[in-house]
């Protein structure tokens, strides 16, 4: 498959992140909703794009940006609906009603290491939470989810919270290269992942 994108990630602590691939199975097995699973659980930093640019290229860029930064506090909000056919955990605050000064500054730095590479005529990028409209969040289903399902989805996941621990600390940002033969449909059908690189923070 050609038509390579790549995305920068957050990677939740272990426990956050085997909560939110639980809530993926169990949304897989009682609505057969597939989108959001077909990622590894995580909060986009520099969502999906293309470049030219070589991956070692990338890499450096990630690891010059991420080179101050340490471990990043995370505060779990519980479920929010973020769009029409969103929904996912708010972990954009810090527990006392403010952005999460860590979160922000990490997108800031990931997303200024990042956008200089990104293909002029990318798709996805006029799309993302970036910038001021930045809110981290944990995705539990999207995409996929029928209009006429969504409150029933919504219900569904909502019975299951407390969804994993309220606070944690998240260590690794991960630089993945993704695959599908439907950029432009259903993408998700088709995604495939690579991880490129992972690096502690």
């Amino acid at each position: 498959m050609a038509d390579l994108r790549y995305a920068a990630y957050l990677r939740p602590a272990a426990a956050l992140d085997a909560a939110v691939a639980e809530v993926h199975d169990v949304l897989r097995r009682r609505f057969g909703l597939v989108a959001a699973a077909r990622f590894m659980p995580h909060a986009t930093l520099k969502g999906f794009f293309r470049t030219a640019a070589p991956p070692g290229d990338l890499v450096d860029r990630l690891a010059a940006a991420l080179a101050p930064h340490g471990p990043v506090p995370v505060h779990n909000a519980g479920v929010v609906v973020l769009a029409p056919d969103t929904i996912a955990l708010d972990i954009d605050t810090d527990g006392r009603g403010r952005q999460s000064a860590p979160l922000r500054a990490l997108h800031d730095v990931v997303f200024g290491a990042l956008a200089p590479v990104v293909a002029a005529d990318c798709d996805f990028t006029p799309l993302e939470y970036a910038g001021e409209r930045f809110r981290a969040h944990l995705t539990l289903a999207m995409a996929d989810v029928p209009p006429a399902r969504f409150a029933d989805v919504l219900a569904a996941v909502r019975a299951l919270e407390p969804i994993g621990p309220r606070e944690s600390v998240a260590t690794a940002v991960q630089l993945l290269r993704f695959e599908s033969r439907a950029w432009a449909g259903a993408w998700w059908e088709t995604l495939r992942w690579h991880e490129v690189h992972t690096a502690a923070l």
